[in-house]
C-alpha cells in the first residue's frame, strides 16, 4: 500500500469521507496516524488544513491525536504496528462501553475528558505490554482505509481478496477475520472488489449459501453479498450502484418493514436512488467493463455511442448532462481518455465531438 498522493489531480467536488469521522475512525486511519505521530509531512499538511475547515470535528480530532501521541510516548516495550492499531481501537471501544448499571451523569469538560482518556490509555498500554489486555476485553478492533481527492489505492484484505479504492472513499473492516466467520466491509465512496472464493467447492449459489461463507459489502441502504466474484460498488450521497463483472451478487434492502432481495447477473447494474427510497430495486444491462475502467486510470472507448458514455458519466460521477445538439448522442467514440481529472475528461470528450463542455457543480452542458 502506497502513501496517499497529496498532489494528485482534483476530481469533481465530492463530499469528503472524513466529515463523518468519529474519534475511533480517526484512530484507525493510517494517514491520520502518520500525521499525529509526525511521520509524514504531507499528511500533516493535509490534516491541519482539513481540521481548520471542519471546526465541528475539532473535539474528536484532538482526542484522537492525544491518544495516539500518548501511546507513542509510553515507555512500555514497543508493540508491532498491527497490534498497536488493534489496541488503539480496542481502547476506544472500552472507553465508550455502556456501564453495567445506571450511574449519575456528570458533565465533564473537554480538558477533563481528554485526561480521563489519557489515564485509561496508559493503563491499556501497560496491560498490552504485559500480555493482559487481550484477556480483559473482547471488544472488536477496526481499521479504516481512506483515499483523498485524485487518489486510488490498492488493498489486500485478510482473506486475500483485493480492493481498488477510488478517490474520496473510505473502507472500514475488522482488523482480523476469523476462519468460518462472515467477511464484512463497510464502504463510503467507490471501490472495485475481486473477492476470493473461500466456501466449499459445492457451494456455488450465493442465494442459498450460509451467511458465514459470504463476503458482504455494506453500502448505505444496500447489503451486497457474494461468494467469489468481481464487481464495482458506488455509494455516494445516498446513491448506491452495483455493477457486476462476473459471478453472482445478492442484494438485500430493507423496504417498508420487509427485506427485499435481488440477484444480479454479469453485465447488470442495480441502482438505489435517494429520491425514491421506497421504490423496489431495479436492474438493467450495462457495459460492465466501462464501469471498472476507472481502476486503470482511464476510460477506453471502442466505437461506443455517446449516449452510453453519458449514462456512464451520470452513473459514476453523479452528473446531470445536457446536450444542446441532440444528434451528438448518436456519435461514437473510440480511444482512451484519462479519468483522474473530471474537467480534463469532459473537455477531451467535447473536443472529440467538436463541441464545448461547461460544468457547474454536477451540471454539465455540451454546446
Amino acid at each position: 500500500m502506497g502513501r496517499p498522493n497529496h498532489l494528485a489531480a482534483l476530481l469533481c467536488p465530492l463530499p469528503t469521507p472524513y466529515a463523518t469521522y468519529s474519534t475511533d475512525d480517526f484512530l484507525a486511519d493510517e494517514s491520520f496516524q502518520a500525521f499525529a505521530l509526525d511521520h509524514d509531512p504531507a499528511a500533516s499538511q493535509f490534516w491541519r488544513a482539513w481540521v481548520a475547515q471542519h471546526p465541528a470535528k475539532q473535539v474528536e480530532f484532538d482526542e484522537a491525536v492525544a491518544l495516539l501521541q500518548l501511546l507513542a510516548s509510553s515507555q512500555q516495550p514497543a508493540l508491532p504496528q498491527a497490534l498497536k492499531q488493534a489496541e488503539t481501537a480496542k481502547l476506544w471501544d472500552a472507553l465508550h462501553a455502556a456501564p453495567a448499571s445506571p450511574r449519575p451523569v456528570l458533565r465533564v469538560g473537554r480538558r477533563a475528558r481528554r485526561w480521563t482518556g489519557a489515564a485509561a490509555a496508559t493503563l491499556a498500554l501497560g496491560l498490552a505490554g504485559l500480555g493482559l489486555w487481550q484477556r480483559t476485553t473482547v471488544a472488536p478492533a477496526w481499521i479504516s482505509y481512506a483515499t483523498k481527492t485524485g487518489e486510488h489505492r490498492e488493498l489486500t484484505l485478510p482473506d486475500g481478496s483485493r480492493v481498488t479504492l477510488n478517490t474520496n472513499s473510505v473502507l472500514k473492516l475488522a482488523t482480523t477475520w476469523q476462519p468460518g466467520h462472515a467477511r464484512e466491509v463497510w464502504l463510503t465512496g467507490e471501490a472495485f472488489f475481486r473477492v476470493q472464493h473461500t466456501a466449499p467447492a459445492r457451494l456455488t449459489a450465493v442465494a442459498t449459501a450460509p451467511a458465514n461463507v459470504k463476503f458482504t459489502v455494506h453500502a448505505g441502504p444496500l447489503d451486497v453479498a457474494v461468494l467469489g466474484t468481481q464487481f464495482d460498488v458506488l455509494n455516494r450521497a445516498g446513491r448506491t450502484n452495483v455493477v457486476l463483472q462476473s459471478g453472482q451478487v445478492q442484494l438485500r434492502h430493507q423496504l417498508a418493514g420487509r427485506t427485499e432481495e435481488l440477484l444480479l447477473k454479469p453485465g447488470e447494474m442495480a441502482e438505489f436512488l435517494p429520491a425514491a427510497p421506497t421504490a423496489p430495486l431495479a436492474k438493467r444491462p450495462v457495459n460492465a467493463p466501462l464501469y471498472a475502467a476507472w481502476t486503470s486510470g482511464h476510460l477506453d472507448f471502442d466505437d461506443t455511442p455517446m449516449a452510453e458514455v453519458i449514462t456512464l458519466l451520470e452513473d459514476a460521477y453523479g452528473l446531470h448532462i445536457t446536450l444542446r445538439t441532440p444528434a451528438v448522442r448518436q456519435q461514437k467514440l473510440s480511444g482512451s481518455v484519462p479519468n483522474q481529472d473530471l474537467d480534463v475528461l469532459l473537455n477531451t470528450l467535447a473536443k472529440s465531438l467538436d463541441t464545448k463542455a461547461h460544468r457547474t457543480g454536477s451540471q454539465v452542458v455540451f454546446d
